[in-house]
């Protein structure tokens, strides 16, 4: 029987109070936990499941922006005097973030306005949205009867090589595409595919494994006692604890006066960083014009940033790193594990760095498989996150399927952003309290485990879900891209509510076209005092020097 007592709301509340408070893995101090008596969840929201998925997408959204929201919360109060400030969460924003790129318009244009793409196109430099390069990151069926996600990354060249298939083709349609790439796919056993392409051709890609499957796997054993984050102190009698910075503010934001480095591309890493903007960070986002990007998330990813070209394989690009690090309180790393480290940035030599200057630093890194066993240093995306861990056969089993299903949406990229800008807060503030230099570490498996650890979506709400959803039961080939349309295509049907305006923000952008506005998904949380916001809109890649702010 279908539990009529079941909202979002309520198992967003449980978790925040049950499950996250209560995990002593996260560290979480007792003035957060305080706070957490003063964080709602805003029952205007929607209350009844709508997003067609089988794992609780929503409410674990909702929970962790709560959990950030209350960190953030603790920080104002202490920075401020704001002792008795509430917050409150909508569940309905924290849904159209898991996806909040697709919604965003600029200068009056939908995202997917032709000219809109033709501008953020300049960053695909590999060609990567043709059908034929595109829809190698897919999963494809296996000579032993599994299935492999490959995943092309920003250049699909090396798979295409790998698999002896020529590196472009003219093809009008998707599924010309998806047919050719299946057949030399399936000449092949799924653990030559794991191996080969990423120990060799060192590109993503992994086996579709169940949850139950991952969980008695090598590296899921290795992990399986993992919180969402790993926070470790290194104390030092050269880093006395570092108050908050002493700032005037009239919006109170937690994390004014914080600079980060962000040496991240992609999803989860910029969204870590995007969140810090939110929250007051200035951040510096350090990019390469010469290498390839996601254009259409960077358009919206880029929010509260200032972006410096910086080539750190030549000795003035290391150099100007080395600057901003000095003056930094954050470097943030989303780059291939150990890629930063031969580039003469570990973590060690950073916090050396601020052992030099007498001044702590949180060094924050982002991976897919996480920090602990065989498969660390393997790189990763939300795909393949998805698929080693199980939770494309849980879509499968929502739909009736006996192939795995991809998720419409990077859940676990933007949920690991809230995740990461959670750990980096709890670390400044014990640096303000203890000193020290701080190592956080993210990774989307831990994201997904957790997910998982949830449980599933009832069978009741998952019909309900498949009678909104009809044209969402998908195929193996059925890539984000190809998803995506439908669920932007459908969600106006299916919640209306979610377009209200008061969702949305505007800010001034610097994408290319002077006086240009951009309107895109505002935050979840809304204090009694604190404004949370951006101080700059989006900017295109380059465009300032690799320098802090003269204010700052």
């Amino acid at each position: 029987m279908a539990d009529d007592s079941y909202t979002i709301q309520k198992e967003a509340s449980r978790i925040l109070h049950s499950v996250l408070l209560r995990d002593s893995r996260l560290q979480i101090p007792e003035s957060v936990k305080a706070a957490a008596q003063r964080t709602s969840f805003d029952a205007s929201a929607l209350q009844a499941p709508f997003l067609p998925a089988p794992v609780k997408c929503t409410e674990s959204s909702a929970a962790l922006w709560a959990l950030l929201a209350t960190f953030g919360n603790a920080i104002a109060g202490e920075r401020y005097g704001l002792a008795d400030q509430r917050v409150v969460v909508n569940s309905d924003v924290a849904s159209l973030f898991l996806f909040s790129f697709l919604l965003l318009r600029v200068g009056g244009k939908p995202i997917s306005d032709p000219e809109l793409r033709r501008r953020y196109s300049i960053y695909d430099t590999t060609s990567q949205f043709t059908h034929w390069r595109r829809l190698v990151t897919n999963v494809y069926p296996t000579r032993d009867g599994r299935w492999f996600h490959l995943h092309g990354g920003l250049d699909s060249t090396p798979c295409l090589k790998m698999l002896g298939l020529p590196e472009q083709r003219d093809l009008a349609e998707e599924m010309d595409a998806i047919e050719g790439l299946s057949e030399t796919v399936r000449k092949f056993d799924a653990d030559w595919l794991d191996i080969e392409a990423n120990e060799f051709w060192r590109q993503a890609g992994g086996i579709c494994l169940t949850p139950e499957e991952y969980r008695e796997s090598e590296q899921g054993r290795a992990v399986a006692d993992g919180p969402l984050y790993l926070l470790e102190e290194f104390p030092s009698e050269k880093l006395p604890p570092v108050p908050w910075p002493e700032i005037e503010t009239t919006t109170y934001k937690p994390l004014e006066g914080i600079k980060i480095v962000d040496l991240t591309r992609a999803i989860a890493g910029p969204t870590i960083a995007k969140l810090a903007a939110l929250f007051g960070a200035t951040v510096v986002r350090v990019s390469n014009t010469n290498l390839p990007d996601l254009g259409i998330v960077l358009f919206e990813s880029n929010l509260g940033k200032r972006d410096a070209h910086l080539d750190l394989k030549t000795d003035e690009g290391k150099k100007a790193l080395r600057r901003l690090i000095e003056d930094a309180d954050v470097v943030l790393d989303g780059y291939r594990p150990g890629a930063l480290e031969k580039l003469g940035f570990s973590p060690k030599y950073v916090h050396e760095i601020a052992k030099r200057r007498g001044k702590g630093i949180v060094y924050a890194r982002e991976n897919c498989y996480g920090w602990q066993g065989p498969l660390k240093h393997r790189s990763g995306w939300q795909q393949i996150s998805d698929a080693v861990t199980g939770i494309a056969w849980l879509f499968a089993r929502m739909w009736d399927m006996d192939e795995p299903v991809m998720p419409f949406l990077p859940n676990s990229d933007f949920q690991t952003g809230i995740v990461g800008c959670i750990a980096i807060i709890n670390a400044l503030d014990r640096r303000a309290k203890k000193g020290g230099n701080y190592l956080v570490s993210m990774s989307l498996n831990y994201l997904n485990s957790f997910l998982i650890s949830l449980g599933t979506q009832s069978p009741e709400v998952q019909q309900s879900l498949r009678k909104m959803w009809p044209n969402m039961k998908s195929r193996h080939y059925d890539d984000l891209h190809r998803q995506m349309r439908i669920l932007t295509s459908g969600l106006p049907n299916v919640a209306p509510q979610l377009s209200n305006p008061r969702y949305f923000m505007t800010i001034k952008a610097e994408l290319g076209v002077a006086d240009e506005e951009m309107v895109f998904v505002g935050p979840a949380a809304t204090y009694d005092k604190t404004r949370l916001g951006y101080d700059s809109g989006s900017c295109l890649r380059g465009m300032h020097e690799a320098k802090w702010p003269v204010d700052q």
